[in-house]
């Protein structure tokens, strides 16, 4: 962006166009005409004439030109937008549990149907903070709390089923996210817990870690994954090949509820196929803003002294004609 520091000099440009009347008619009229000699006479054919009337002028006009545009002190800025946020700190709690194995979210399992959502609301969120968290028996932070978005979307790209876990901790896993959240000096907090269980092992039940949460001034969005009744499952059969049966997975809404309750989210959400739990995210999204505030402001760097310059080399230009072009020239 350009702009003068002093504008009311380029009024002078105005007096511009006067000053080469002045120099190529006016003042040429005013002087004493002489008969032609021989030589002036093949000098006025040859176009010499001619061209020094307009040379010696055109230079003083560029010379007031280039002084008149350094009054006005032109500037370049260079815009920057510095940028207020006020975000959200999010975690992503995650059941890992053999149970999200079941296919009732087709094409995929239930695991890789909440990896693709949440890598989806992650994408949306570019001003935000995420950490990751997967629980099974035990819970396990797969990415603290960080801007590196991509980080983040590599673990939940590479994030799989603990096939050895004998229970789900949905208390533990709670309690997990609270602790990466809790020294956060965030405008919200929030954590995304998204299970297919029922909280059957860990130190921590759900109840208590909700509590936690509501110490910290934490929020969290339950989510239940799963159709109602005999889901397939994976399996092997006895010559080791893969199969697919039935299975029952049984998910404690009534836990998820409370959870929700305690920290001030309403009620958890029960989804049954990954278009819905794309739908709670959305939602989610919606009420989980983020705050931010853009000022512009410019960075000005002085332009003058490059017309100058300029200036100096018309005068320069001058002098040189004058006392060496000039001189050599036939008489």
């Amino acid at each position: 962006m350009l702009r003068f520091a002093h504008p009311l000099w380029l009024l002078a440009l105005l007096l511009l166009p006067l000053y080469w009347l002045w120099q190529t008619r006016w003042q040429h009229s005013q002087k004493l005409k002489l008969p032609f000699t021989r030589v002036e006479l093949l000098r006025q054919i040859a176009g010499e004439n001619r061209f020094w009337k307009y040379f010696f002028p055109v230079l003083r006009l560029l010379v007031l030109l280039f002084l008149i545009l350094a009054l006005a002190q032109p500037r370049w800025g260079k815009g920057t937008r510095d940028v207020n946020k006020s975000g959200v700190d999010i975690v992503l709690a995650i059941d890992v549990s053999g149970s999200m194995l079941a296919l009732d979210f087709l094409p995929k399992n239930r695991l890789e149907a909440a990896a693709d959502v949440a890598l989806d609301f992650i994408s949306k969120r570019p001003n935000d903070r995420f950490g990751l968290v997967a629980f099974s028996e035990f819970a396990v932070t797969q990415s603290p709390l960080t801007f590196d978005h991509q980080a983040v979307r590599e673990q939940l790209q590479q994030i799989s089923v603990n096939l050895e876990a004998s229970g789900t901790a949905i208390g533990l896993g709670l309690a997990k996210a609270v602790a990466r959240l809790k020294d956060s000096q965030a405008q919200s907090k929030v954590v995304i817990l998204i299970t297919d269980g029922v909280n059957n092992t860990g130190e921590i039940d759900p109840e208590t870690a909700a509590k936690m949460a509501q110490a910290y001034d934490i929020r969290v969005y339950p989510i239940g994954v799963g159709s109602d009744g005999l889901v397939r499952y994976p399996t092997r059969d006895p010559f080791d090949r893969s199969s697919y049966g039935l299975a029952f997975v049984e998910l404690d809404m009534e836990t998820l509820h409370h959870v929700a309750e305690i920290t001030g989210t309403g009620e958890a959400a029960k989804v049954g196929n990954s278009q819905q739990l794309k739908n709670i995210m959305d939602q989610i999204d919606e009420m989980e803003t983020t705050k931010m505030d853009a000022t512009l402001r410019y960075v000005w760097a002085e332009q003058f002294m490059p017309l100058l310059w300029a200036a100096f080399a018309m005068l320069l230009l001058e002098l040189l004609v004058r006392l060496i072009v000039m001189p050599i020239l036939p008489e």
